[in-house]
């Protein structure tokens, strides 16, 4: 037998459901309410950092350069941690565009470099060179990067593999705050990294060659003359929270206690993931995350709806939830933007409020009646009969 509307406890659980409702909607959408540990350690057996997801090392300030369209390479051994993982390796912070950064990503086996450019027509453009079958399960890999405004060049363990005509690469793309393990918005990567050298001038072939093969016998490239780094990073410390630079420089790389996002993203526009060829709007995380969304929010639309017209009768309760399905959702995105973990998103805000209006429009007193009916049986854990 269900409850009588008219009974006092019909209005107490409908309370109560109302509010577990907020409050789950609130641990899932802030959770874990503060910036969890650095995810980043040092290797017990060799030189270098293991990054394990929420992990981040940041220079302590930034790479300056006298002319952007200098000539720069750059040099990293590592070792992803997942063959089918995904995120960026390195990053400069180097555009005024926090969402396009020179940047080192993961795709799995292949390997793509993007820049941030202004194209001849004044649009922000994010032009990638991507080469594939970089990256071999277990195994490390010393990646060589060189190149000018009309070329760059791919070496890896030393050997030519791609070189591209129409992606140029500057000194002014490796400027500004340098991260390793994470984007500036956040996209994190796994896996280590064993050293790393940052030049200003473009390495030729002999020169790639010769520093892979010190770096394989566990020596410093040179460090003197035209082609010595600008910085340079050999992750031999062991523990600490710093990472020297050996070229003497103040671009030591600092490990945090804490997780942190550069730029964390603050009500980000809901068209970026429509952009482009590597737009997010394509992968099945993207759809699962709208889905879950949208149905989250349905049993607040429903059941506070239901509660302001049963419990607490007001005029409009359809319009008075549809209200609060926004407030919840926008004080959930405006709070993500302290959480380093979370993204704040009007994507996000959208669908929320979306799966408020569905549940709400499902609202009927014959269907609460129902629920009402059953809740007995499920509470008690048998089924109706």
């Amino acid at each position: 037998m269900g409850l009588d509307p008219d009974q006092p406890a019909y209005t107490r659980i409908l309370g109560a459901l109302c509010a577990l409702i907020l409050c789950v909607l609130l641990t899932a959408g802030l959770w874990p309410f503060c910036a969890p540990k650095n995810d980043v350690e040092w290797i017990k057996a060799g030189n270098g950092l293991r990054f394990g997801g929420d992990g981040i090392a940041a220079s302590a300030d930034d790479f300056p350069s006298s002319s952007s369209d200098n000539a720069c390479s750059l040099e990293i051994w590592l070792e992803p941690g997942r063959m089918d993982g995904s995120g960026t390796i390195l990053a400069f912070d180097s555009s005024p565009d926090p969402n396009s950064p020179f940047a080192l990503f993961q795709f799995g086996s292949s390997l793509a470099i993007q820049t941030a450019r202004v194209n001849s027509e004044g649009n922000k453009v994010r032009p990638r060179l991507v080469t594939r079958h970089i990256f071999e399960n277990g195994k490390r890999v010393f990646l060589t990067i060189t190149g000018g405004q009309a070329k760059t060049v791919v070496y890896v363990n030393g050997v030519l593999v791609k070189a591209s005509s129409g992606f140029g690469l500057v000194s002014g793309d490796l400027t500004g705050r340098l991260l390793l393990g994470s984007s500036t918005t956040r996209n994190d990567w796994q896996g280590e990294i064993s050293g790393l050298a940052v030049y200003s001038s473009s390495l030729t072939p002999a020169e790639v060659k010769t520093h892979f093969d010190r770096w394989m016998q566990g020596e410093s490239p040179i460090v003197s003359g035209a082609e010595s780094p600008v910085a340079l990073y050999r992750f031999d410390e062991g523990v600490g929270t710093v990472v020297h630079d050996r070229m003497g420089s103040t671009h030591n790389l600092v490990i945090p206690a804490r997780y942190f996002v550069l730029h964390p993203p603050f009500l980000e526009s809901p068209l970026g993931v429509f952009r482009g060829r590597w737009a997010g709007w394509r992968s099945w995380s993207y759809s699962s995350d709208v889905c879950v969304n949208i149905a989250g929010f349905v049993p607040l639309g429903f059941f506070f709806t239901a509660y302001l017209s049963v419990a607490r009768p007001i005029s409009r309760p359809r319009l008075t939830v549809l209200a609060m399905g926004l407030a919840v959702s926008l004080l959930i995105e405006i709070t993500q933007y302290f959480l380093p973990t979370r993204n704040s998103g009007v994507n996000d805000l959208i669908t929320n409020t979306f799966g408020t209006a569905i549940g709400a429009a499902f609202y009927s007193p014959v269907l609460l009646r129902k629920f009402m009916a059953v809740l007995p049986t499920i509470s008690s854990g048998s089924a109706p009969s």
